[in-house]
């Protein structure tokens, strides 16, 4: 009985352990950008380019918004970002 319930206790403890293991890798030190693009009437933005840069490091990536006007732009180092959404020939610069 008491072997039983120490190897219970022990499959218990090693549970913990992984399930913590897990979740730390996945917190790692990089996150993702995402959003929805939309005009100044409030209408979702299809196709726009959207680009995240870090200007003190050079680090860059860009996407385009779906139909939606939804975007995202995964694996991103944390640090400061400005993002440039163009469309129609438009750019606008958010800080």
């Amino acid at each position: 009985m008491l072997a039983s319930y120490l190897r219970s206790l022990f499959a218990a403890f090693v549970l913990v352990v992984l399930s913590s293991i897990v979740t730390y890798a996945q917190s790692g030190s990089s996150g993702s950008i995402g959003g929805i693009v939309t005009d100044p009437s409030g209408a979702v933005v299809p196709n726009a380019t959207v680009e995240a840069r870090n200007p003190v490091s050079g680090f860059s990536r860009k996407t385009s918004t779906d139909a939606s006007g939804k975007f995202n732009i995964p694996n991103v180092p944390f640090n400061p970002y400005h993002l440039t959404i163009c469309w129609y020939r438009i750019c606008s610069l958010c800080g």
